[in-house]
């Protein structure tokens, strides 16, 4: 079960959803005011009592929020929104986290409208994709080379502010801006300007001056009102010209335009293309469709389940953040498919290296062995399971214990190994734990940051001698071990400290691969 929150300045949201094999169902959905007259803290506290009503006594695997920004994506703060006063510097992702305990990710709502588009609507199977809000005002969630961009601060995406001509209806703080012309504030400012022509030229419009909105001005442009079907058409222009200046900057595949372009796309198209086909690169424009938002009255729902799956869609991070790693990229992958195998072969994990390795070792066992990114809470068939084994086990106990996946690290065998060095060769103590511990469908990962520690070449030549197959992580060389493993995973870097910093986010890579596989 997926758990998200839609923050909003007058009301907020929380819905729980189920995966399926087309995307997500929505399976519940409670709703609530927003508060500004009580702390932040105390109505996000309101919004988690609601949320454990909606989860009905299951916990969640993972969380997204969707709130308007300014924020910090990477710290999880609400930093103060103009539609929430008061909420400066929120934590509001740790609030959750420590009451679910459980990943919580955090975005502005039109990076969440992005991914909820991305995965589940109109931009769905899409590789480059911009969204546009289109709405009160006009923002862009950029899905970029099949990620989410959100740039240095989290402020990649405000094309609002982009000047389209030198004066114009104001948005954004900016008069003619892409906002002022392409957005509910913006249709109505021309509105009243193209009315007031109107008038002056004897002309009386369908729509009235105390009502000039984005929807009574369409409402008179579905009726052949001409006032209002030239407010349409200037937006319509501008609207191309904007789209333009992004389809030949990040030539994207796929525009989805949400809000104002959904129900009133009869009357925007026709202009905003005639601009693209004049204005924007035909290499770029070709590939590129602009079609409408899909998810409709659900979108706020979607979009907060998108944020809460965003760990999900950013399989490729680790080589994002770490490029130097690509070059072993494959190494990983295999090696991660290997285990994830043994796994499904009812094999285990054994692991072996010294000093910071020996750390190493331990540190996979915890990712392994419990939650790693999520709580992997029991099912309700291994429940009543273990009951039926044993009916005195409480169900306290049984929402407290998480399943695992069996890994050992052998370095943990101090009784056997220091008597083992005392008595007989102090190479060969992981060799002896494999005696014990082995088995043919089990893998051996060895942490080398030289390739070359003796009781580790030791282990995997034993291990190869049982069966096993035999993984090595070490540094630049492979050393040794790279003419012995199956698999030798060899971190780019020769200086044993840069080998270790980078050998932590390859094996959290592969931990989090296998918590996916095995418990999502």
């Amino acid at each position: 079960m997926i758990l998200g929150f839609d923050i909003g300045g007058t009301k907020c949201a929380v819905v729980t959803a189920e995966k399926t094999p087309d995307g997500i169902t929505i399976t519940a959905k409670e709703k609530a005011p927003t508060d500004l007259n009580i702390s932040p803290g105390e109505m996000i506290d309101r919004l988690i009592a609601l949320a454990d009503k909606v989860c009905g006594g299951k916990h969640p695997e993972s969380i997204g929020i969707s709130c308007g920004g300014p924020l910090d994506s990477s710290r999880g703060l609400i930093l103060g929104p103009p539609n929430l006063p008061g909420w400066d510097c929120v934590p509001i992702a740790l609030q959750i986290k420590n009451h679910f305990g459980v990943p919580v990710h955090l975005q502005n709502d039109a990076n969440a409208c992005a991914l909820a588009e991305w995965k589940f609507g109109a931009g769905k199977g899409t590789k480059n994709m911009i969204f546009l809000t289109f709405g009160t005002g006009l923002g862009a969630g950029l899905i970029l080379d099949g990620r989410l961009y959100s740039g240095t601060n989290d402020n990649a995406g405000e094309v609002g502010h982009i000047r389209i001509e030198k004066d114009g209806p104001v948005g954004y703080g900016k008069s003619g801006s892409f906002e002022g012309f392409c957005s509910g504030g913006g249709l109505a400012q021309l509105g009243k300007q193209y009315l007031d022509q109107a008038l002056k030229n004897g002309i009386v419009p369908m729509y009235a001056a105390d009502e000039v909105n984005a929807k009574t001005i369409s409402i008179a442009a579905d009726n052949g009102d001409a006032t209002a079907i030239e407010v349409y058409k200037t937006c319509g222009e501008k609207l191309g010209q904007g789209l333009s200046v992004l389809i030949d900057i990040l030539n994207p595949e796929c525009i989805v335009i949400g809000s104002i372009f959904t129900r009133s796309q009869n009357l925007l198209w026709q202009y905003t293309k005639e601009v693209i086909d004049r204005e924007a690169l035909p290499i770029s424009a070709g590939v590129c469709r602009v079609v409408p938002a899909k998810l409709g009255e659900s979108f706020g729902d979607h979009a907060a389940i998108g944020v809460a799956l965003l760990e999900e869609q950013n399989t490729d991070d680790l080589f994002t953040h770490y490029p130097v790693l690509n070059s072993c990229r494959a190494e990983i992958e295999t090696a991660t498919k290997i285990i994830i195998s043994a796994f499904q072969n009812e094999g285990k994990l054994l692991l072996c290296g010294n000093g910071g390795s020996c750390a190493d070792c331990e540190h996979i066992v915890g990712e392994l062995m419990k939650g790693f990114l999520s709580k992997r809470a029991l099912s309700e068939a291994q429940k009543a399971q273990m009951k039926k084994y044993n009916p005195e086990l409480t169900d306290e106990v049984l929402a407290k214990l998480q399943r695992a996946v069996p890994a050992i690290s052998l370095p943990s065998f101090a009784g056997l190994n220091t008597a083992f060095c005392n008595d007989v060769d102090s190479e060969l103590v992981y060799a002896q734990c494999l005696m014990g511990l082995g088995r043919k469908n089990d893998v051996l990962m060895c942490i080398s940051t030289s390739g070359n520690s003796k009781n580790c070449v030791a282990a995997a030549q034993v291990a190869k001698g049982l069966g096993l197959t035999v993984i090595a992580l070490t540094g630049q060389s492979g050393g040794k071990l790279k003419g012995i493993a199956d698999i030798c995973i060899c971190a780019p870097e020769t200086e044993t400290y840069k080998v270790q910093e980078l050998h932590l986010p390859i094996y959290h890579h592969i931990c989090m691969e296998i918590e996916k596989a095995f418990f999502e």
